[in-house]
């Protein structure tokens, strides 16, 4: 009776827990479509306070958006990790245009590596690297 309880018991939560790949999509998603949006808040909202260089993070991703039109796409190559902390590997792909002048246009394409955490009821982002792919853009004479 109790192998027949454990298992019935599993069979309902098993789809509450959150498949970790789908997890990822979910956060990713709404970091590009923020960036895209040019909408710093709903960016932040997705990553952790306390991830290192949070202020130096916050910053160049605000005067990224300030300073350019941005066009951002990002395909999961690889998802690890745990399903406490899942981590992904990502092909982090943006188009910026300068708001200043709409001919100098800038492509960046990074490797990027994300590790989640759940903090409540939602998923942050407590690791991100390189947080370089979010520099200023190189003005080229």
């Amino acid at each position: 009776m109790i192998p027949r309880l454990v298992l019935m018991v599993a069979a309902l939560v098993a789809p509450l827990c959150a498949d970790s790949e789908q997890v990822v999509t979910n956060v990713v998603s709404t970091l590009a479509t923020a960036l895209s949006a040019n909408n710093p808040q709903l960016f932040f909202q997705a990553i952790d306070r306390k991830i290192p260089e949070y202020a130096k993070f916050e910053q160049a991703v605000e005067a990224l958006l300030a300073q350019n039109i941005v066009a951002c796409t990002v395909e999961v190559i690889s998802t690890g990790g745990t399903d406490a902390a899942p981590t992904a590997e990502l092909d982090w792909y943006m188009v910026l245009k300068s708001q200043e002048d709409y001919n100098i246009i800038e492509r960046r394409r990074t490797k990027v590596t994300i590790v989640l955490e759940k903090q409540g009821k939602k998923w942050v982002v407590t690791s991100f690297s390189p947080l370089s792919v979010f520099a200023p853009m190189q003005v080229k004479p």
